[in-house]
């Protein structure tokens, strides 16, 4: 503390702080610390201060008058009167626990009381609800009862009085007992129900075991109540049905759809039944469509209206459809003899038909629209028939065979009698094309990429003649097969290339003072016995078609349908040509060059069924028959090119074929392909004509050769050994060359010259190719610039062919230069 200020200031300063609570004015009491030895006079001012106040105190409390015990006096009264509140309050608190006790006791009296009057109403709708089901039950009872005793109106009022009460009652709303009820009531409809079907069937019995109906209608149990109490329960409908198809399987059926054709059942009919017989026996059209109408007559006389009136929407169709199914598509005539016959059947189906309508029945419109139909139906039938025919034909075949000789008149000059001792002419090779010169092959009309419809004969019917040959298109097309599988087929023979106006030189000859002269060309192929068989078909169609329009056959319903007749052909030349691949490479060996042999037989045939008959409608036909044929001719040389080629691609191009194992490849591919040739020759010789046979075989032998020299130009090496194999090589397939010799001569004691260059295209080049590969260079020179060596020959082949075989010299190049000068002079016309 400083000395500035003393204790008694700091004293006196806590004082005033704790009686007045001011704080010090000087800042240095403020900040002056208060010293321990002050406290005790700091304690001593305190106790004379609460002196003081007290002395102050009891001083004001005697000046003034209040008085004091009065308010003691009252507090202590106050307090007497609390504690006697408290005590009446824990009184009250204790007497309203002691009634909690009979407070429960008198709400559990009046809940008991409500339960009492509760179960009082209860139990008096329970006895109304049981007396009401009481009630209903009597009544269903007494609905059985009438039931049973026969009066099904009376039970049905009966269930249809409890249906309502039950439903209207409030009582069993959502309770068992109307579930309950509602099961009774349902019992009571089955019930009824059977009883009714059972009357019904008892009234109409329809039994399918002996093939009966009778009608059974007595006064106890009307059948009219019945089909009243049917009607009532909606019933009528669904049993009208049942009795229809019981009927028409029990009746209809066994008197239109007999186990074999021809064939029906009779029929026994009384006052109140029918009954079809148990065995079937023959009959005819009009026998069964009387036996119809009497049944249709009985239905009409026996049964109310209310059951028959309905046969129009279900009975009468089904019983139309099944008598045409059954009886009238059957009995369409396939020939002409039995026009006649079908002309009274019609009159027949519109006399039922007019029966039906004059029952009072509809539904035989279909009768009706198959008569209108018949001209249409009957050339439907031929159709299906002629086709079926031609199925039967391919399948009924045997694959026997037989030879046929084509004649040709030609007129010749005197000078081309050398024409006779070449091979004879054929004049459907005459159209073929070469597989190498495809400038020959026939240019396809724009109807081939059209499709034959109205040849089917869909459309047009009962067109005349005119019209629908207008319409005929490439029959080809419609079956799929297009120009392009025109790949190949045989050459023209060589004396068509050297006739008396174009000779072999390609010179026009001095004109002739010679007279012409008649020669006859004649070959022989084989054909199996289809051909024969197919052209009984088309020339049956053609004739009918004839004779249908002549007086002696004038129907008047199918006579327009002769026109139609004559689209015929053309649908049987279509299967044919749909059917028959299959059936040729199955059953018969060569098939497909047998198949080319009878469809141009065929088609040859058919031409003079064409000029006869005037039917130029068929000439398309012809033309796509034809090249079916060669299609087929095409497709069988295709796979045996195929063949020859795979075989020769053993060879691996010949390459160091002087060596094994190459060698023994070489000559295994090389003596395969050659056999092969042979062995297809000695196939097909039996079969095709002998110029159709050496061009077949040509094309193979070209093939061959062809290969062969495309194979040998393209080894950039040859080599003397190699040299040596490939003319072994060559050599054997020129043996194929015997293949060629005439099969006669006119030079007596000369030997016959193989015709193989005729034959078969690049067969000079193949021979000269062999001389190339044996000869010298000056002798390979020599050819050229001498002989006809550039005439097979390109001067780049012949290049090649030298700088392969021989090494580089001086004398090589001369030889080379000299070729090529030599060829562009030819060029050059020098």
């Amino acid at each position: 503390m400083t000395s500035k200020t003393s204790e008694q200031e700091v004293c006196q300063s806590v004082l005033e702080f704790v009686a007045d609570g001011t704080y010090p004015a000087s800042e240095q009491v403020i900040a002056a610390e208060f010293p321990a030895s002050a406290l005790s006079n700091e304690l001593e001012l305190l106790a004379k201060a609460r002196v003081q106040v007290e002395a102050e105190i009891s001083s004001l409390s005697r000046g003034n008058d209040f008085d004091a015990d009065g308010w003691i006096s009252q507090a202590k009264q106050l307090h007497a009167d609390i504690e006697r509140s408290r005590v009446t309050a824990r009184e009250i608190v204790a007497q309203h626990e002691n009634s909690k006790p009979l407070q429960m006791k008198v709400e559990d009296a009046a809940a008991k009381v409500g339960l009492v009057e509760t179960e009082i109403v209860f139990n008096e709708a329970v006895t109304r609800a049981l007396e009401e089901v009481q009630r209903l039950y009597q009544q269903l009872e007494a609905g059985r009862g009438t039931l049973r005793e026969g009066r099904v109106m009376k039970a049905i009022d009966t269930l249809e009085e409890v249906e309502r009460s039950v439903n209207q009652d409030r009582l069993f709303s959502n309770t068992n007992v109307m579930h309950v009820l509602f099961e009774n009531v349902a019992e009571l409809r089955r019930e009824i129900i059977v009883s009714l079907h059972t009357r019904w069937a008892e009234q109409l019995n329809v039994d399918k075991k002996q093939r009966k109906l009778e009608v059974v209608d007595n006064n106890e149990n009307s059948l009219g109540e019945t089909i009243s109490a049917l009607s009532r329960l909606n019933l009528l409908a669904a049993a009208n049905d049942k009795f229809q198809n019981d009927l028409i399987s029990a009746v209809v059926e066994p008197i239109l759809v007999p186990g074999r054709d021809g064939y029906s059942r009779a029929l026994q009919v009384n006052n109140s039944s029918l009954q079809v017989g148990p065995e079937p026996s023959e009959a005819t059209v009009s026998e069964v469509l009387d036996r119809v109408a009497t049944v249709l007559d009985f239905l009409r006389q026996c049964l109310p209206s209310t059951v028959v009136d309905p046969f129009s929407a279900n009975f009468i169709p089904t019983l139309s459809s099944k008598v045409i199914a059954s009886w009238l598509s059957s009995a369409i005539p396939t020939d002409l003899t039995g026009l006649g016959d079908f002309e009274r059947m019609l009159d027949d189906v519109l006399g039922l038909a007019k029966k039906i309508e004059s029952l009072g029945w509809q539904g035989q419109e279909e009768l009706v629209s198959w008569v209108n139909q018949a001209p249409r139906l009957w050339l439907a039938r031929r159709r299906v028939d002629s086709l079926d025919q031609v199925r039967k034909v391919l399948a009924a075949s045997q694959g026997t065979t037989q030879q046929v000789e084509r004649v040709e008149k030609e007129q010749v000059s005197q000078e081309d009698d050398v024409l006779l001792e070449k091979p004879p002419s054929d004049d459907w090779d005459a159209e073929w094309d070469d597989d190498e010169d495809d400038s020959k092959a026939p240019k396809a009309s724009a109807q081939d990429d059209e499709e034959d419809v109205s040849a089917w004969g869909l459309d047009d019917d009962t067109k005349e003649e005119a019209d629908a040959a207008a319409d005929d298109d490439d029959e080809a097309d419609a079956w799929g097969w297009g120009d392009e599988d025109q790949e190949e087929a045989p050459e023209d023979p060589p004396h068509k290339e050297s006739s008396a106006t174009n000779p072999a030189n390609g010179k026009q000859s001095a004109p002739s003072s010679n007279s012409p002269k008649e020669i006859t060309l004649r070959e022989v192929y084989t054909v199996t016995d289809i051909p024969s068989s197919i052209l009984r078909i088309v020339l049956q169609q053609v004739q009918d078609a004839e004779a249908i329009s002549q007086p002696t056959h004038s129907h008047p319903r199918v006579v327009s349908s002769g026109a139609g007749l004559l689209a015929l052909p053309t649908l049987v030349l279509a299967m044919f040509k749909a059917t028959a691949s299959s059936f040729y490479g199955m059953k018969l060996s060569s098939g497909q060059m047998y198949l080319y042999n009878d469809s141009l037989y065929l088609a040859d045939q058919i031409r003079g069924i064409v000029e006869e008959h005037q039917l130029t409608r068929l000439e398309p036909d012809i033309e796509a028959l034809a090249k079916f044929g060669k299609f087929a001719y095409t497709k069988e040389m295709q796979t045996q090119r195929t063949i020859v080629t795979d075989l020769l691609d053993g060879a691996q191009g010949f390459g160091q074929c002087s060596e094994q194992p190459f060698l023994g490849e070489c000559e295994n591919a090389v003596s395969a392909a050659v056999d092969r040739i042979r062995d297809v020759y000695t196939e097909w010789q039996p079969i095709l004509s002998h110029s159709a046979l050496l061009q077949s075989i040509g094309s193979l032998v070209s093939t061959i050769i062809n290969k062969m020299i495309i194979d040998i130009e393209d080894l950039g090496d040859i080599s003397e050994p190699q040299s040596q194999r490939l003319v072994e090589f060559c050599s054997r397939v020129s043996q194929l060359e015997d293949l060629f010799v005439p099969r006669s001569s006119n030079h007596g004691e000369q030997e016959a010259v193989p015709m193989t260059a005729v034959y078969v295209r690049n067969w000079l080049k193949f021979q000269y190719l062999v001389n190339i590969l044996e000869s010298s260079l000056a002798d390979i020179k020599f050819l050229w610039v001498e002989g006809e060596l550039r005439l097979e020959f390109s001067p780049d082949e012949v290049v090649d062919l030298i700088e392969a075989l021989f090494a580089e010299s001086d004398y090589r190049r001369k030889a080379i230069a000299e070729i090529r000068r030599i060829s562009r002079q030819e060029g050059l016309g020098m």
